[in-house]
């Protein structure tokens, strides 16, 4: 898992950015990059490649415990509002 984390570290100060997987955007900011859990930990997801996403930390924190499937519908929801 390490690795995975380091190798998304490594490609942003050469300009080829991550995209935060919750919005779309890229990460272009070391300091920024998290790592989610797309079913959270707390939610009895697990912490393997499969389950972990590139994200911005203010994303990440704004999903909280949602799992990915709740997050698209949440987003849905704040979208139709505005």
């Amino acid at each position: 898992m390490i690795k995975k984390i380091a190798k998304w570290k490594r490609r942003i100060p050469n300009g080829n950015y991550p995209l935060c997987y919750l919005c779309g955007k890229p990460i272009t900011d070391v300091n920024d990059l998290s790592q989610d859990h797309l079913t959270p930990v707390s939610r009895g997801g697990h912490t393997v490649p499969s389950n972990i996403v590139p994200a911005h930390k203010r994303c990440n924190h704004k999903k909280g415990d949602m799992t990915y499937e709740e997050w698209v519908i949440y987003q849905e929801r704040n979208r139709q509002r505005y």
